[in-house]
């Protein structure tokens, strides 16, 4: 026979209670040491006056929780996946960055303020404007009175051409009529004309120059003249410093003996796709066609 717990209560109802209830509290957790419903109060383990027990049989564990799995590994997929996108986001925009440095044909567009942002032409080729097919050579001196004849009956021409994309002009300056001038006007304004090409402003500085021409034995506008002509056209503070530095100046003597060279004797003179022809505008459109 099964020995009896104080109190006249079989000591099965430990076992019937666990199986009843489930996982009971643990020693020192709230709830621990209530008995079921109805039982007596019973004194507490280490009390005086509470009897000896019986040895109770060894009750099975209940099963542990375990503990959820880890995100961790979760949690380095997301991280590698983000830092390969955020790889992907900057080299994209390192390439348009670098793009956007390019305007498609490898060439810079000229800033009228900065004289060095196009190469100086060279003397022998001329001041180069436009892409077309037709190439265009026209030989010009700022002092002489044929040449501003020429430009009032073709610039509107030259002008059409050069922005239809029909022809490719090339303005060689030359100082041929320098003693005509008491101050080297000649000279000085094809220099300017020089940084003006470096400036990008070469077709307006050219126009304004033929059309304000200075007259025969007169002393033609002063380098700070031209300097401030250049300012109004939008060119800025590297066109000055070209101008007043006679940086050009050299390039024009250049220029002239290469358009001797070349068999040019006098001017105006204009060559379509390398022939000579009469400086004149029906000739010029008739070349160009």
């Amino acid at each position: 026979m099964a020995p009896m717990h104080p109190g006249g209560q079989d000591p099965s109802w430990q076992q019937q209670s666990y199986d009843h209830y489930g996982q009971q509290p643990g020693y020192g957790q709230p709830g621990y040491g209530q008995q079921p419903p109805g039982y007596g109060q019973q004194p507490a383990y280490g009390q005086p006056g509470y009897g000896p027990q019986p040895a109770y049989g060894q009750y099975p564990q209940a099963p542990q929780q375990q503990p959820p799995p880890s995100n961790r590994s979760h949690i380095l997929v997301i991280t590698g996946v983000a830092v390969v996108l955020m790889l992907v986001v900057v080299g994209f925009a390192a390439v348009m960055v670098a793009r956007s440095g390019d305007d498609g044909d490898g060439e810079k567009t000229a800033d009228p303020g900065q004289s060095t942002t196009i190469p100086p032409a060279s003397p022998r080729d001329g001041l180069t404007v436009g892409s077309g097919p037709v190439k265009v050579d026209v030989y010009v001196d700022y002092q002489c009175p044929p040449c501003s004849t020429f430009e009032a009956a073709t610039e509107s021409a030259l002008a059409g051409y050069v922005g239809s994309n029909r022809i490719t002009l090339a303005i060689h300056p030359v100082a041929f009529v320098d003693g005509r001038s008491k101050n080297r006007y000649a000279t000085r304004a094809a220099a300017a004309m020089a940084c003006a090409y470096e400036g990008g402003k070469t077709l307006e500085l050219h126009g304004h120059l033929l059309r304000n021409q200075p007259p025969e034995d007169t002393a033609g506008p002063t380098d700070e003249q031209l300097a401030a002509t250049g300012a109004t056209l939008g060119l800025g503070d590297g066109f000055r410093q070209c101008v007043i530095g006679g940086a050009r100046v050299t390039w024009v003597g250049d220029a002239t003996s290469a358009a001797k060279a070349a068999g040019v004797t006098s001017v105006p003179t204009a060559y379509v796709d390398g022939r000579k022809i009469d400086a004149d505008a029906d000739a010029l459109i008739e070349a160009v066609g």
